[in-house]
Formats: structure tokens, C-alpha cells, sequence
């Protein structure tokens, strides 16, 4: 499966959504699920730095992270502490996003990546 990947600029917040569904395709509603974590991280790098000390962080309707009632929906309202520039020398930088997730039927996991552009070295 493809991974997504969008742009954000540096230091500023965003709003990324996605549907959490089984594999069957299924949305799984908010009932159904027992966990959910975030893990961000730097992919243009060897380091794989965390970034905003989201390290496998709980974000089951926690920590800017919401799931709809019915419809698996999740959104996830990006801080700007989430969109930061580890490495001062480059233009872009690609971050990963990787939700993992669990519900009373399985374990699952939903990955993005997004291009951080450097506004400085941009501009």
C-alpha cells in the first residue's frame, strides 16, 4: 500500500484525516477500539528522530487526536511543535506519522508521510 504525502510549512499547525477501517475495509467506530498511539518521526535522516515527544503516545481521543463516534474518522490537528525542522540545513524534510491501533477484532496500522518545508531556507 502507498503511503500519503502531503506539505506542511515549518512551525505552523495543520489538519490531517484518515479512516481507521479492518481488513475488510470496514471503518471501525470509536467503541470498538482499545488503543490507538502516534509515533512521529524524521525519515530524512538515519537518527529516525522522534519529534514533539510522540513516541508511541497515547492519542485514543487524546493529545489533538480525535476518532468519530461511527464513522472511524480520525483527525488529528497538527501542532506546530509536530511540523518543526530537524535538520536546519535542508530544504524539505520528510516526517512519518505512524498510527497503530487496535479493536476488538484485530490490530492495525496507518502510516503518512509529509514534507516539511524549511520556510527559511525557502524563502
Amino acid at each position: 500500500m502507498a503511503i500519503k504525502v502531503f506539505t506542511v510549512k515549518e512551525k505552523t499547525t495543520s489538519k490531517y484525516t484518515a479512516t481507521l477501517k479492518d481488513e475488510d475495509g470496514t471503518a471501525i467506530a470509536l467503541a470498538s477500539l482499545t488503543t490507538l498511539t502516534l509515533t512521529l518521526y524524521d525519515i530524512s535522516s538515519t537518527s529516525r528522530t522522534i519529534i514533539n515527544s510522540r513516541n508511541a503516545q497515547n492519542v485514543l481521543n487524546a493529545n489533538n487526536v480525535t476518532v468519530h463516534a461511527t464513522s472511524g474518522l480520525l483527525t488529528w490537528e497538527m501542532q506546530a511543535a509536530d511540523n518543526e525542522i530537524q535538520d536546519s540545513n535542508k530544504k524539505i524534510e520528510r516526517h512519518r506519522a505512524l498510527f497503530k491501533f487496535s479493536w476488538s477484532g484485530g490490530q492495525g496500522i496507518h502510516e503518512v508521510d509529509f514534507d516539511v518545508e524549511n520556510i527559511e531556507k525557502n524563502s
